[in-house]
């Protein structure tokens, strides 16, 4: 039976359903070491916890950024189909597979190739390729996504300027060469890493809430955010992410499927900024339920934060389903 409360004159429907999973989400939240946000949007409603809290995204902005570029798609000012040239000049850091495919410097590409490989490896280099090449800086996807009515979701840098800022370092071209990068990563002072790093997990830029990021989704597969084309593209490329098989994915039963997108920190001194998965869970029913999971600051090993966001997902098919 729905309990009803009330709150002044005004009676305050509360569903079972909804005060049981809230509570679910406060229980795996007490004693985890590290700040685990959740939000979930299911018909219309939103399940939180520290939804309203800022967390970095990670390589999740690498969703924002397919979806500010299919905008521009949408607006007929680029095509999917649109030839692109990816260069050694193009490179970023860290995890950019399109690197490999380079053959005398060069390989050639489409705007929807890079997009997939954003999503589906999480590659760098793709990303700040359709960033600096079409979108001219990171703020414009924040613009876009403002112009679509989402709040409390920002992308400010380029994976090349946040992942060496985020270690004390600043994006020079001499870091093309991998080598050079991770030879001068290796020789930065403790001290500067340490002071780097502990600004990067209170630095506003590049972070979201839980529940905008829900919000992001729910708009996204209900055709708020795109024209019908894009919007299936991207929802697409968000089914065939490679990354994150322990994480929402795992928690989900026989019958289920995901399109996610997931972001993951490095680790400095036992504490990982960030390991998050956000996605939509898609049920053998029609069900359609958007999940954003960020795990913030934790002193866990990866497999425990990785658990941890597998149990969201049966908590949520659990309690929705």
């Amino acid at each position: 039976m729905t309990k009803i409360t009330r709150r002044g004159a005004l009676p305050l429907l509360v569903a079972p359903a909804f005060a049981a999973l809230e509570a679910d989400f406060t229980q795996l939240s007490q004693g985890f070491p590290g700040r685990l946000g959740i939000a979930v949007e299911a018909n219309g409603k939103i399940y939180q916890n520290r939804g309203q809290e800022r967390f970095s995204i990670q390589s999740v902005m690498k969703l924002f950024v397919g979806f500010a570029i299919c905008e521009l798609v949408d607006q007929g000012r680029l095509r999917l189909d649109t030839p692109q040239v990816f260069r050694t000049e193009d490179k970023s850091v860290f995890m950019q597979p399109i690197a490999k495919k380079l053959v005398k410097g060069e390989y050639k590409t489409s705007i929807a190739e890079l997009i997939r490989f954003g999503i589906i490896d999480s590659d760098s280099a793709a990303a700040d390729y359709l960033i600096l090449h079409h979108l001219g800086k990171a703020t414009e996807i924040t613009k876009a996504l403002e112009s679509k009515g989402i709040r409390g979701l920002r992308v400010d840098r380029t994976e090349r300027d946040l992942q060496t800022e985020a270690h004390g370092l600043r994006w020079k071209s001499e870091y093309l060469d991998e080598a050079v990068f991770e030879r001068e990563l290796a020789s930065q002072p403790k001290e500067a890493v340490t002071k780097a790093y502990t600004f990067y997990r209170s630095d506003p830029r590049d972070t979201s809430t839980p529940v905008a990021s829900a919000q992001f989704l729910a708009h996204l597969h209900s055709g708020k955010l795109l024209k019908p084309d894009t919007t299936a593209f991207l929802l697409q490329a968000m089914r065939d992410c490679a990354t994150g098989v322990k994480r929402l994915k795992a928690g989900l039963p026989a019958g289920w499927a995901l399109g996610h997108k997931t972001g993951t920190s490095s680790t400095w001194q036992g504490i990982a900024a960030a390991t998050n998965d956000i996605g939509i869970l898609y049920g053998p029913n029609g069900q359609k339920i958007s999940v954003a999971v960020y795990v913030g600051d934790a002193k866990a090993p990866e497999a425990e934060r990785e658990a941890a966001i597998a149990q969201v997902a049966k908590l949520v098919v659990k309690a929705l389903a």
